[in-house]
């Protein structure tokens, strides 16, 4: 059975992503010119190529789109599985740790390019802290 949207044709396939950990459609929030994807269940987004770094050099954005909090604990664990998949092309995410913060665990579709973070981890990656910046001071060399 598939879903359909108010105006849609009726076997045009329904085109919003699903959260990759709960299935909850996502809805889109608006931020500058482009929109990030948010599960209003679990509090995960998706960001397509390049919307991620975006995000990150926009003012204030990470707490506009990101809802949880930046404590290195995931409340949402819960409904995380052993792997998650893209919600754009359905092929099986990688779990990479940040390079400059490896606490975090971003999931990256290597086929369209495309990262899913937990609600909370955005905010994470845009807290870099002074602790974490010493230490990737002393990584590099």
């Amino acid at each position: 059975m598939t879903t359909r949207i108010v105006g849609q044709k009726p076997d045009a396939p329904d085109a919003r992503l699903r959260c990759p950990k709960d299935a909850t459609i996502m809805e889109k929030l608006p931020i500058g010119t482009f929109h990030v994807d948010h599960c209003g269940r679990c509090g995960g987004m998706w960001f397509d190529p390049y919307e991620l770094e975006a995000v990150l050099r926009t003012q204030g954005a990470p707490i506009e789109v990101d809802f949880g909090t930046a404590k290195h604990t995931y409340a949402n664990k819960v409904y995380r599985s052993e792997t998650l998949e893209c919600p754009r092309d359905h092929s099986v995410m990688l779990q990479i740790p940040d390079p400059r913060q490896p606490h975090v665990i971003i999931d990256l579709c290597r086929s369209c390019g495309g990262v899913f973070l937990d609600s909370g981890e955005l905010k994470d990656l845009n807290e870099f802290t002074l602790g974490e910046r010493v230490r990737a001071f002393f990584l590099k060399r």
